[in-house]
């Protein structure tokens, strides 16, 4: 903060541009990984990803229009854009991709958006491999639908190769390319708090984008933009990647093991390769919603999985947050995972639960916990939470 005020005093503490500042932007276009240069001129700053969600909304979206989802699917997504009174088109996922024959189908309806996390998506934590993602752009090159890819995991990988996102595969068509809004974000890199992320576009999208944001904040805070510059600048960003990522890998483990070992049911997960969660699936009659007010109060917390489905699904589900598990923490000392009541006869009729509550119960439990756990919406920091038997926080 001091060098950033030293080295930037005028910028930091005054009104900027609208797009952002140049060498924040010009970092960003560097960054790409696209087989043609990306020009500052393609990159506008936000104040974080969620606002990037809704100056889509703002830009693009009328009442009905078809936004085809990833189903499950990130539920701030659908928050941002249901004041416009969208029409969501949810499509079942795989472990790898999306159902081809529903996709066709739902193509079929000219869509407006195809919204997508192809890295390590919010809840699954599962990620496109490359065929899926290939085969979405051949499906949607003849048509008019925008491709929004929420992409603020990739950095975050762990395990495995990494795959082309929808921009950099695009940009060799320069039609496809046009339409792809590629968004990231330095809240799952760097610090959530300071709310800065970023959107790469073709330079027409970024102008509309540009006008909406000035009716909205004039600007992203200059002051986190120059944080985050003087950090960048003084290569303090590569070194940081090594640590958290060796970090979440070896909390992932931790999780997956704890449940394998310690759950007194049979449960299900995901096996991600990165990012920042994965969904546990318990037996077919338990619920999610009326489980979490036990688990909170036994010091585990995590999100229903039907929040995040638009078809009824996922009530058995339980979305994790493997990067708030402290790594000191072994599964002996996270005893509250296996004495919560996973039983039948105790969550499926909710006879023993103590707290058990409603779906709109189950948010106001998140709120609640946010507000007791200060390290509650810590997603991927610059320091690492102290202390935590909570194994998924929620993340809003």
């Amino acid at each position: 903060m001091n060098r950033a005020l030293s080295n930037h005093p005028e910028r930091a503490l005054q009104y900027g541009e609208t797009e952002g500042l140049r060498e924040l932007r010009e970092y960003v276009a560097r960054s790409s990984t696209l087989s043609r240069p990306v020009q500052p001129e393609n990159v506008l700053i936000v104040s974080g990803s969620q606002q990037a969600l809704d100056l889509i909304g703002r830009v693009f979206l009328d009442s009905c229009d078809r936004i085809i989802v990833e189903n499950p699917t990130y539920l701030a997504a659908l928050s941002a854009w249901r004041p416009f009174e969208p029409e969501f088109v949810p499509i079942n996922d795989s472990d790898y991709g999306v159902d081809s024959g529903e996709l066709k189908a739902a193509i079929s309806q000219a869509p407006k958006l195809l919204y997508s996390v192809p890295n390590f998506q919010n809840p699954r934590g599962v990620s496109l491999n490359l065929k899926h993602r290939l085969q979405i752009l051949e499906m949607l090159r003849d048509t008019n639908t925008l491709v929004v890819e929420d992409d603020p995991y990739r950095e975050l990988r762990f395990e495995g190769e990494p795959i082309p996102g929808f921009l950099e595969l695009a940009s060799e068509h320069e039609e496809t390319s046009e339409r792809v809004i590629s968004i990231g974000s330095f809240s799952k890199i760097l610090a959530p708090g300071l709310r800065v992320g970023w959107v790469i576009a073709a330079e027409a999208v970024i102008d509309r984008m540009v006008r909406a944001k000035q009716s909205m904040d004039l600007h992203t805070s200059t002051l986190n933009q120059a944080v985050i510059l003087e950090l960048l600048q003084q290569n303090f960003l590569p070194d940081h990647l090594r640590k958290i990522r060796a970090a979440y890998r070896e909390r992932r483990d931790v999780m997956l093991s704890v449940i394998a070992e310690k759950s007194p049911i049979e449960m299900t997960t995901t096996r991600p390769e990165g990012g920042m969660f994965l969904m546990a699936r318990l037996p077919e009659h338990f619920d999610g919603a009326r489980l979490l007010g036990e688990a909170i109060s036994r010091g585990v917390a995590f999100v229903p999985g039907e929040e995040f489905y638009l078809s009824g699904l996922g009530k058995n589900e339980l979305r994790l947050n493997f990067p708030t598990l402290h790594r000191k923490e072994s599964a002996k000392e996270c005893g509250g995972w296996p004495h919560v009541s996973l039983h039948k006869r105790d969550v499926g009729c909710a006879k023993n639960a103590k707290g058990i509550i409603s779906h709109k119960g189950a948010q106001r439990s998140q709120r609640k916990l946010i507000k007791n756990f200060p390290f509650c919406g810590l997603c991927a920091p610059l320091w690492l939470p102290p202390h935590s038997c909570v194994f998924a926080l929620f993340h809003g």
